[in-house]
């Protein structure tokens, strides 16, 4: 590799490195940089536990600070990454059980800390997401969770949907102090 081609990586790559390290540590199937229809989601993660499927979208940003607006944004776009990957399963899978053994988790992560909410915020959904399909709200509203921090409160936000990750490995051993 020459030295033109070797770049610093920049810090939200490296959040994303090190969540899809942790994520495979955890026994989760990881794609990073994965299509989800005509989206491209940071980093995609399943894992199956008792016979339900969770999945797990990570959009991973950078800022020290963010507005309002900019933060709204980035929500809306997880929110259509999650609506694109629950239509996508939909298809793929037999109407039994879908709601009883598949759970999706949206994760808005801010690799910087900025401000002094850390844990920004939890399932902060708050319309309608699949307007005219009942069948869909339901999963929507029952299995859907979200999610938005720095990388140390990742492990106690999935514990608290009942997706307990090892705890000899915290996310925070993938991190710098």
């Amino acid at each position: 590799m020459h030295d033109t081609e070797k770049k610093e990586k920049l810090d939200w790559q490296l959040a994303q490195e090190k969540i899809a390290i942790y994520l495979s540590a955890n026994n989760f199937s990881v794609w990073e940089e994965r299509k989800i229809g005509r989206k491209r989601v940071d980093i995609l993660a399943k894992r199956v536990i008792n016979d339900v499927v969770y999945y797990l979208i990570f959009e991973i940003k950078n800022y020290n600070k963010i507005s309002a607006s900019e933060e709204t944004k980035f929500e809306g776009q997880l929110l259509e990454y999650l609506k694109s990957l629950i239509l996508r399963e939909k298809k793929r899978k037999k109407l039994t059980n879908f709601l009883d053994k598949n759970i999706f988790v949206g994760y808005l992560v801010f690799s910087n800390d900025y401000g002094i909410y850390h844990n920004r915020r939890k399932n902060w959904r708050k319309t309608n997401a699949f307007k005219g399909n009942e069948e869909l709200e339901t999963i929507w509203k029952r299995n859907v969770h979200l999610f938005c921090s720095t990388p140390g409160y990742i492990q106690k936000n999935l514990d608290s949907i009942g997706l307990q990750l090892y705890k000899q490995r915290k996310i925070l051993d993938f991190f710098d102090s």
